[in-house]
């Protein structure tokens, strides 16, 4: 009876919209099954579950995925239907459908969540999604990137497996791809995707029952349309109290927040009480006929006529939006918003703030009648009263959002922060519109409306006068204007002042408004606004103008007589229309303020001042006009008075009652004092009311006992202040005693330490820490004479510094007390300077300066052995001395102490030594080879000695030769046969210690001697030049030394000849090529030579034809005095010569010879073979010798092709050659001459000739 065929069909998409409608399209419902789910009749699982799933939020991002496939469909037989059903079963009440087919299959639903809660949008994720279905089961996965970008949470819902929801991204995906294995091989695991069913009673023919008319779909529609909407204002009510923008204005207002909890609460009651009426009615949908449809209509009709319906409950939530924004905006602004009256007074009455605009906002606190509506609404079982019917919530139009960011702009764009202030109020009263501006001026409400969007064009000045201007204001256009409100400051540097001033004209028709109260000659700015009896608009853009100026008096001279001052000034130039009636003259104490003044009895330009002429005056002087005064003339001093005193005979406190009567300081003058302890203490407490102190020199006293009592005086005033030390007023003192007669501060505080010091050992008090902070704002560099000072004062100076400073010396003494003394001075010193004096030579000031050096550093090496290289490093930088020079004058130094003493120094400077420069410098002339012997024994590393001056003497040599276990390198700084001497004299000595001694000694001298650049260093300027001239000077001595001694020493110098450069360059024209010969067979690998000069002499070219088999490379230096085109003719005359000696010597080696000097040339070869030819014939010639035939074997390798220039040469040269070929070969003419002998000659030449070009 059963009939089954496959349905395999798989679909995946992704689906557009999250709505309850989307969720049942999906699923595929019917009307029916929509209304029972929807009102709670039918419980839902597996896929279906996804009915439930939360709505989605307003910052969220939502992507779902759903997946079907179907495997069969089963269906009942068609005879069964058309054969009918038994009777017993068709009127069975407990069934009352058939099932007549079932589609089997399975879906399931992935709903990826982001967990950001705010997102621009859901592309990425759409793709990412989008590509996991596109990817093939066995090889799915994500790339890493887009897998880091998928941070999502995924709900599942499926009609198979036992997942729990939610799953991981990672876990859905696994699942997704096993959808196709869940259901077994032969889909014996699917559920039930549809179910179709057929009314039992339509079996029945003969039934006159009628099939029930269901319930339209579209009233179904309007059903769940109603329900939804009711669900997503739930929602937006949710996501408005916890949405992280809101938090803060939320928390600001909890009564906010509690209507939203209020207006939700009221929302999901009415939800509940509609959802169950519908359910009631759809409980009896097959029983009833055209009544259920009736009942459903009244049901939506009732809803649109609530207060619950879409259009007002909308508008209400828009309102909260709308009042969160703008709490928000003003939250943004950085704009204050106060909650009450009391708050609101208190800004207002800021005594700082003399204007402030107001924004009106909403009352959260006021009762909300809409809400109270709902809740009567709930209460009366959702009856329609017929008040309700005409209360709907306020709309906020779009104007007062306008007016809200223009208030927000005008804020942002307001410059005079410290007197205006805008501020927003959240405050019920009938004196508060909402969403208006007011505006307050030092407290006072001006307007209950300012409209910000109104603003009048800036002020016209008609007139200006001294205090007054007369100004022009305009009305606006379709407005009546009642009055005007103007605001005016005066214009200071940095902008406004302090201080807006306001004035109301309530005459708003008069043409002219007339501003007083000015003050003459000065900048003001000026705005206004207009107002009528309901607004006020903003304020104009601001206009600036000038007050005119009164004429003022010139600059007053001054003339002093015993009892007054007279005063006089050039008159004001003023106007006929405004006189001067008068002048005043102010005058004032300079440094205190205020002025006092006096009046002349009229316009004339002098004026007499009884004042006491112990005090300093400044004076200056206004016009006085009929209502004005002008601006005062610029300032004159008057002289100051200086008071003179001998304290040796008046007391130091009458003094000081004088000067405390002053009111400015004045200088004081001493022309004598008494050193007695209570009278220095007197004249102490004089000082803070002297500006300056002087002194007098009586004539009965020299300069240097006057400066020798100035000194002594000054000192013990300090050395008072100390003792009677309150906080700040030392210092003070002694800056002031400072200044007196520029009196050198680095020795006046030197003098004042040893002046306290010898009070603390007498009296055994503590005086010195009172003036530390006058050490240490002590000069930048101490400067002193230890050869007066002792260096025991000095430190204790340098120890009350907090820094180290520089020490520049004067001068010394040389005793060892003072010298230990001056060291333990040296950590404190920055750095160590020497004074140049102008009654010695720079020689012997640099001398004295190294000896008092290394008088230091002996003396650190006995004390101060750990800090020995800090200390030498400080004492070095302060001279000119080379290291080298340096240590070496320091060992003879510590070696002569040691011989005096007994006492052993030099191994605690070894640390120094070891530390020694990469190459020691040294002149044996100056300095005992003892000596160096010394410090090279201090050394843990040999290195290599440079010796730029030395002595003959043999016991020096002999000293210098027990150097050489130490040195790495011996080289010269000298170049010349003096080095060559030397050298030769060092060999020759070590030659006789070893037949002395029956040693070997001379192969360590040929060791220091043997490296590549020797004898000088690599980076000396063309070494290998002078290296070569003094190998080869030195050769040349040599010999001569073995010749007259008979004794052998040559063998002990090959090492070095061996070890040198790789390029022997020599001037034959000074030098034998003998001894080039020599020096070449001394090596043991041929080397490249170069030809700086040489001569054309026979015996020379044929000596130095000797050296050729000993030379890997002929080269040839290029002269900076010879042209090219000659230096090239004389090398290549040069190789012909010796091509012509090998000819006659060397006829065995003649080819490799002449391969070896063409090497050297730039030389075609056809022009040599052709020179060479034309050279050898003029031999014959002159000698009558053959030698052509020697050179046959090279001429029998010519060239390929002969190439001449016959305009050049001569064809007889040519033949010759062509006739020392064995075959024939081309010839190539590159020029010719057109004389018949030259033709002629060139004919006979055919005959040899293979081809001619």
């Amino acid at each position: 009876m059963k009939v089954s065929l496959p349905r395999p069909q798989t679909e995946v998409k992704v689906l557009e919209g999250d709505s309850l409608q989307e969720r049942f399209r999906a699923l595929e419902t019917s009307p029916v099954l929509r209304a029972r789910t929807l009102h709670g009749l039918l419980e839902v699982s597996g896929a279906a579950a996804f009915l439930n799933h939360p709505v989605q939020s307003q910052d969220q991002d939502r992507v779902t995925l759903h997946y079907r496939t179907t495997t069969r469909l089963d269906m009942i037989s068609q005879r069964l239907l058309q054969e009918g059903a038994p009777v017993s079963v068709i009127n069975a009440t407990t069934a009352t459908h058939v099932i007549i087919a079932v589609f089997y299959g399975a879906q399931a639903f992935f709903v990826f969540d982001s967990k950001n809660k705010i997102s621009e949008k859901n592309t990425e994720m759409k793709k990412v999604v989008k590509k996991m279905t596109s990817l093939v089961c066995s090889d799915l996965h994500l790339d890493v990137k887009e897998k880091t970008k998928s941070l999502y949470d995924c709900s599942l819902y499926i009609d198979v497996g036992s997942w729990k929801s939610p799953v991981s991204f990672d876990k859905a995906v696994e699942i997704y791809g096993s959808l196709p294995t869940l259901l077994g091989s032969k889909g014996e695991r699917a559920v039930p995707l549809k179910v179709w069913l057929y009314p039992l009673k339509k079996l029945d023919k003969s039934s006159v029952c009628a099939a029930l008319s269901e319930v339209s779909e579209t009233l179904m529609h309007q059903a769940e349309n109603i329900l939804e909407h009711l669900r997503k204002q739930i929602r937006i009510c949710q996501n408005l109290m916890t949405s992280q923008t809101n938090l803060t204005v939320i928390m600001w207002f909890p009564a906010l927040k509690d209507k939203l909890i209020e207006f939700s609460e009221l929302l999901k009651e009415y939800k509940e009480d509609l959802q169950r009426e519908i359910t009631e009615m759809d409980e009896v949908i097959h029983v009833k006929d055209e009544k259920v449809k009736n009942k459903l209509q009244n049901i939506l009709a009732r809803h649109r006529q609530s207060p619950f319906s879409a259009e007002k409950t909308n508008k209400w939530l828009e309102n909260k939006e709308t009042e969160l924004k703008t709490l928000n905006d003003c939250k943004a602004a950085d704009i204050t918003v106060v909650k009450s009256q009391a708050e609101l007074q208190q800004i207002i009455g800021h005594s700082q703030m003399t204007r402030v605009m107001c924004l009106t906002l909403f009352s959260p606190e006021a009762k909300d009648l809409f809400l109270a509506t709902l809740k009567q609404h709930i209460e009366s079982h959702n009856t329609v009263q017929n008040d309700s019917l005409l209360l709907r919530p306020v709309s906020i139009n779009q104007k007062v959002l306008i007016d809200v960011q223009l208030f927000i702009a005008a804020k942002e764009a307001n410059d005079d922060t410290e007197q205006t202030k805008f501020i927003a109020a959240s405050v019920s009263g009938d004196c508060f519109q909402e969403y208006s501006v007011q505006f307050y001026h030092a407290g006072t409400i001006m307007s209950r409306n300012v409209k910000l969007g109104l603003k009048p064009d800036p002020p016209q000045i008609a007139h200006i006068q001294h205090t007054n201007v007369s100004l022009k204001l305009n009305h606006l256009l379709n407005k009546s204007t009642e009055r005007y409100v103007v605001e005016y400051g005066v214009v200071s540097n940095d902008g406004m002042d302090n201080t807006w001033k306001q004035i109301v004209y309530p005459e708003a028709l008069k043409e002219l408004h007339v501003l007083s109260g000015l003050e003459q000659d000065t900048e003001y700015q000026l705005r206004y606004a207009v107002a009528d009896n309901q607004c006020m608009s903003n304020f104009s853009w601001i206009g600036n103008f000038k007050t005119a100026s009164a004429a003022r008096p010139g600059q007053p001279s001054v003339k002093m007589n015993r009892d007054a001052i007279i005063v006089s000034w050039l008159k004001a130039e003023s106007d006929e229309d405004c006189p001067v009636l008068r002048y005043m003259v102010e005058y004032k104490e300079a440094g205190l303020e205020g002025w006092s003044s006096v009046q002349t009895q009229g316009p004339e330009c002098e004026c007499t001042l009884t004042v006491p002429h112990s005090t300093c005056y400044r004076v200056r002087v206004s016009a006085v006009y009929e209502n004005i005064t002008s601006k005062p003339s610029e300032e004159t001093p008057v002289p100051v008075d200086v008071w003179s005193i001998d304290l040796s005979v008046r007391k130091s406190s009458i003094l000081l009652e004088v000067l405390k009567l002053q009111r400015l300081k004045k200088p004081v003058e001493l022309m004598g004092w008494s050193d007695e302890e209570n009278e220095v203490k007197g004249f102490l407490q004089c000082l803070p009311y002297i500006s300056q102190l002087r002194f007098t020199q009586p004539e009965r006293i020299s300069c240097e006992e006057w400066e020798k009592q100035k000194r002594s005086f000054l000192l013990n005033l300090c050395l008072q202040a100390a003792l009677t030390d309150t906080p700040g007023t030392t210092e003070t003192n002694v800056e002031t005693l400072l200044s007196v007669e520029e009196y050198e501060k680095c020795g006046f505080l030197l003098d004042l330490c040893s002046h306290v010091k010898d009070y603390e050992s007498q009296t055994g008090r503590s005086v010195l820490p009172a003036l530390q902070p006058i050490y240490q704002s002590a000069p930048a560099a101490w400067i002193i004479k230890l050869s007066e000072r002792k260096s025991s004062i000095l430190l204790e100076v340098l120890k009350l510094q907090t820094e180290k400073k520089p020490v520049e010396l004067r001068d010394w003494t040389d005793e060892e007390s003072e010298v230990k003394g001056f060291l333990q001075c040296l950590p404190y010193i920055s750095q160590l300077r020497f004074a140049v004096p102008h009654n010695k030579t720079a020689e012997s000031w640099n001398k004295r300066k190294r000896l008092f050096i290394l008088d230091l550093c002996l003396q650190a090496a006995l004390h101060q052995k750990e800090t020995i290289e800090e200390t030498v490093k400080k004492l070095l930088s302060s001279v000119n001395y080379q290291k080298g020079d340096f240590l070496l004058d320091l060992c003879s130094h510590v070696k002569d102490y040691e011989t005096q003493t007994g006492r052993s120094v030099l191994p605690a400077l070894q640390p120094i030594y070891q530390s020694a420069p990469a190459v020691w410098s040294i002149k044996l002339s100056e300095r005992k080879s003892s000596i160096l012997l010394e410090v090279l024994k201090l050394q843990t590393e040999k290195k290599p000695v440079e010796l730029r001056d030395w002595t003959d003497e043999e016991s020096e040599v002999k000293g210098f030769l027990q150097c050489l276990p130490y040195i790495s390198q011996l080289r010269f700084d000298l170049k010349g046969e003096p080095a060559v001497k030397f050298l030769l004299k060092l060999f020759v000595s070590e030659l006789e210690f070893d037949a002395n001694q029956g040693e070997n000694c001379t192969e360590l001298l040929t060791s220091v001697c043997s490296y590549t650049s020797f004898p000088f260093n690599e980076d000396y300027f063309e070494y290998q030049i002078v290296q070569c001239d003094f190998l080869l000077d030195l050769y040349s001595h040599v010999k001569n030394y073995e010749s007259q001694t008979g004794r052998s020493v040559l063998p002990a110098l090959q090492p070095i000849y061996q070890s040198v450069s790789a390029v022997w360059s020599i001037n034959l024209s000074e030098r034998k090529s003998s001894i080039l010969l020599e020096v070449l067979k001394l090596q043991t690998e041929k080397k490249p030579v170069e030809l700086r000069d040489w001569t054309d002499e026979e015996s020379e070219v044929k000596g130095f034809l000797q050296c050729l088999p000993y030379i890997s490379d002929l080269r040839f230096a290029v002269p900076h005095n010879k042209t090219t085109r000659s230096w090239d003719k004389r090398k290549r005359l040069f190789i012909l010569d010796l091509c012509l000696q090998a000819a006659l010597h060397q006829k065995e080696t003649i080819e490799e010879t002449v391969k070896k000097l063409l090497s050297s040339v730039n030389y075609q070869k056809c022009d040599f073979l052709l020179d060479l030819c034309s050279h050898v014939k003029d031999y014959e010639t002159q000698t009558g010798r053959s030698v052509l035939p020697a050179l046959q074997p090279i001429y029998q390798s010519a060239p390929a092709v002969w190439s001449i220039k016959l305009s050049e040469r001569k064809s007889s040269i040519l033949l010759e050659v062509l006739k020392l070929q064995t075959e024939k070969k081309p010839v190539e003419l590159r020029d010719w001459t057109d004389e018949e002998s030259e033709v002629k000659g060139f004919l006979q030449c055919l005959p040899y000739i293979s081809q001619l070009r």
